[in-house]
């Protein structure tokens, strides 16, 4: 039997968020063929917590400079640990990561994967930072190096922003394990629980989600929050201040059991691109109301997209209240959009487009086993 195909992954961050969730449900369906070493360019390593205990996971830690745009001493580090562990592939995520596209460069440079996952407040896709759009285009130029584009806005901006070739961009779906989420019959209550799964950062605009719930003047309905973040003591006390009944649940290993709680599911953000709390609430047999940003459009079922809306707190609060005055609109889209999810957005076709793209890089045969997709499911918020 051969090794198993070792993957070394720079992430910004390794706190809990969509990329670090989509890397913990990958690496528990891909199993015992595959070990992942994590290497996070701030320290924070939260969400090695929420592994699956079969996942074979190292953390590696270095010194390295903050807040410098490159950094000689952080190319060295990164060197020095890909020399030291050999993994077959590196793996990068995002801006926060391009310090490794330098690092990896030679004779002997790793294959290379790398994923953009979509943009925070101060960088969207029709506005980029032109230093940034610059640099990307002069390292993605790199030979050894492929990409991932979860959404078909963030595929268009390969090639159209960043120039790179569309044959060396995969645009793979997030996938979430949709058994795990499905409920059956979903209960009918006038007491409407409407709810989010997000970190509680500035873009997410959680803020927005709780002045659309207090216009929407919805007196029997509630507010669930699942997800922390530098938000939160803002948040609650914006809903202090409004009198609402908002419940702050925190980050959560598995979202399944409150979205189970949840009649409407709610996206508020200014910046998303194919976030996989929406392929979850969709999973769960939710009608959604959500802001029209990236794939949200593309991704909910037909009869749903009249409700994927401007961002806007009253656009918002004018859908959330229709869809809490009609328990018969709610049934039928979300078993629309659970119909939709099971057919597009399932974990296992999602692993196996990893799998093969892995294994030519690494130069080997497909390592996955069907069988251990039946119990893997989605961690964290």
């Amino acid at each position: 039997m051969s090794a198993p195909i070792h993957i070394l992954w720079a992430f910004s961050s390794f706190a809990l968020g969509g990329p670090q969730r989509r890397f913990l449900t990958l690496a528990a369906a891909l199993g015992p063929q595959y070990r992942h070493s994590v290497f996070a360019m701030d320290g924070n390593y939260d969400a090695a917590d929420s592994a699956a205990p079969t996942v074979s996971l190292s953390i590696l830690s270095a010194e390295i400079e903050k807040g410098r745009f490159i950094s000689r001493a952080n190319i060295g580090v990164m060197r020095g640990l890909m020399d030291a562990h050999r993994p077959d592939i590196l793996a990068t995520t995002n801006w926060g990561a391009i310090e490794w596209f330098m690092a990896n460069r030679g004779r002997a440079a790793l294959p290379h994967l790398h994923f953009e996952d979509g943009f925070g407040p101060d960088e969207r896709p029709d506005a980029q930072n032109p230093k940034r759009v610059w640099m990307r285009r002069v390292l993605f130029r790199s030979r050894k190096a492929q990409f991932i584009a979860p959404s078909h806005v963030l595929n268009d901006v390969y090639s159209g922003v960043w120039k790179v070739h569309p044959r060396r961009v995969s645009l793979i779906p997030n996938g979430v394990n949709c058994a795990h989420f499905s409920t059956g019959h979903r209960p009918v209550d006038k007491n409407v629980m409407i709810g989010t799964v997000a970190a509680l950062r500035p873009e997410k605009r959680i803020d927005r989600l709780i002045d659309a719930f207090a216009k929407a003047r919805l007196p029997t309905a509630g507010l669930m929050i699942v997800g922390d973040g530098p938000e939160r003591s803002a948040l609650e006390a914006q809903a202090a201040r409004l009198k609402l009944t908002v419940h702050f649940v925190g980050a959560q290993d598995d979202v399944a059991p409150f979205l189970r709680r949840m009649d409407i599911f709610a996206m508020s953000s200014d910046t998303e691109q194919m976030p996989i709390s929406l392929v979850e609430a969709m999973a769960a047999g939710l009608p959604v109301v959500a802001t029209d940003v990236g794939d949200t459009l593309r991704m909910v079922s037909d009869g749903n997209a009249r409700l994927i809306v401007t961002p806007q707190d009253r656009a918002l609060a004018t859908g959330l209240r229709e869809l809490a005055e009609s328990p018969a609109l709610r049934l039928e889209l979300g078993d629309a959009n659970a119909q939709k999810a099971r057919a597009e957005y399932d974990l296992a076709a999602m692993v196996a487009r990893y799998d093969t793209i892995f294994c030519r890089m690494a130069g080997r045969a497909s390592q996955i086993a069907s069988p251990q997709m039946a119990s893997v499911h989605q961690t964290g918020t």
